[in-house]
């Protein structure tokens, strides 16, 4: 049931010419991101289903993709919700969420900037973990005036995190248990709304595939602190290439962020 929450995500973006991503490839199981949680909703007659993967960053709102949050009419489902603990499928720790809401302006079509980012809201505040730290805006662009990005032939990595299936070699064999993952991916590219990052097992790199888009990807600061620059939203069909991840430090992020807060008042 698993993949058919998948493929109905997958069948609407292909129509659009491209792929969601989500399951880690070539990760390794993480205990380090706590405030990362996967978005599990409720499918009737089969209960619980891990779809995609989000980032606290408020006590009440994840930050998702806006592809995970749309589309959802017709599947059943009338309940979500979000789960920290590493295992997306315990029970004893599902959080309910009581609204999905992508970008006013989400538009998966031929642009350049598709908006897709989104959040979930959830019915009582996160207690025991602290959100994780957001960017201020522009701050890919600094990185990337200031050289930091691109260091001749040893490029930047980001750390990817979330939920799904495990990408084994030769692809596409992908097997799912639901469990909290990272891996390392290098920087490409920096975009007006994009951060392309490679995914190349041949390069030492891992990255993302089917399964969990909506998933941070962390840029990590000398003394060790970890800022969600991007979200985890498309990619090549058979992930081991690129992938692309929507920025957080953007005027269309930050700002759709702050709208959320604003309206838990």
């Amino acid at each position: 049931m698993k993949r058919i929450a998948v493929l109905t995500t997958l069948l609407f973006i292909l129509a659009a010419g491209v792929v969601p991503v989500a399951a880690i490839t070539w990760g390794q199981p993480d205990t380090d991101h706590p405030y990362v949680g996967a978005m599990v909703a409720d499918y009737p007659g089969f209960g619980p289903w891990q779809t995609c993967t989000g980032t606290l960053v408020h006590p009440r709102v994840v930050l998702t993709a806006g592809h995970c949050n749309v589309d959802w009419e017709g599947t059943g489902v009338e309940r979500f919700w979000v789960n920290f603990d590493q295992d997306a499928l315990n029970e004893a720790t599902l959080r309910d969420v009581i609204a999905v809401i992508p970008h006013p302006d989400y538009n998966w079509g031929p642009t350049s900037d598709p908006h897709d980012v989104g959040a979930l809201v959830l019915a009582e505040p996160v207690t025991d973990i602290a959100p994780a730290v957001l960017p201020e805006e522009g701050f890919l662009d600094r990185l990337h005036e200031e050289g930091l990005l691109n260091q001749g032939k040893t490029k930047a990595k980001f750390t990817l995190v979330g939920y799904g299936g495990s990408l084994e070699w030769p692809p596409p064999d992908i097997s799912y248990d639901d469990q909290r993952q990272f891996s390392e991916s290098e920087f490409r590219a920096l975009l007006k709304s994009w951060l392309r990052m490679s995914q190349n097992q041949a390069t030492d790199d891992g990255g993302t595939c089917y399964g969990d888009s909506g998933g941070p990807a962390f840029w990590t600061e000398t003394d060790g602190t970890e800022v969600l620059v991007g979200i985890t939203s498309w990619g090549d069909a058979s992930c081991v290439s690129s992938a692309f991840n929507y920025r957080v430090d953007i005027p269309q992020t930050l700002g759709f962020i702050e709208e959320v807060i604003a309206g838990l008042e």
